[in-house]
């Protein structure tokens, strides 16, 4: 016999029948909202600027490139800038020399193909300042 004050007799539950099945119910349910949330409240990485270069394909790639720094970086405006996000792309970029009057900047990617694409970039600079922009693709491999 139980009452207050008196605990459960030998063999029984210190709960009411039918309390451990509805945590559990509650419990799962619990377990799959979160399971849904996180799978679909997942942050998925936005593809890289890279991936879409390489989806465009050679000439697109190119023409993306330049359409990009153009607009970003206008004539006239400061080359830093612009190179640094050339090299946050990845891209390898030398300075101009005496002889050269613009920032050469190259990076290699690999198509779906297995084409070797080498997207290419000149600024030509006067004075630390943009002066002309310069895109190409050149491709490699079968």
């Amino acid at each position: 016999m139980t009452g207050p004050g008196v605990g459960p007799s030998a063999g029984e539950s210190p709960v009411q029948p039918g309390t451990l099945a509805r945590a559990a119910l509650v419990g799962g349910a619990i377990l799959a909202t979160v399971g849904v949330v996180a799978w679909f409240g997942f942050a998925r990485e936005a593809p890289s600027p890279l991936e879409r270069f390489q989806r465009l394909g050679p000439a697109g790639a190119a023409a993306a490139l330049k359409a990009e720094l153009a607009r970003d970086f206008p004539l006239g405006s400061p080359v830093t800038p612009a190179i640094q996000r050339l090299q946050g792309l990845g891209m390898l970029c030398t300075p101009p020399t005496g002889e050269r009057t613009q920032w050469d900047c190259a990076l290699a990617l690999r198509s779906e193909g297995q084409r070797v694409l080498q997207l290419r970039a000149g600024i030509g600079v006067t004075a630390d300042r943009i002066l002309a922009i310069d895109t190409a693709v050149e491709t490699r491999g079968p």
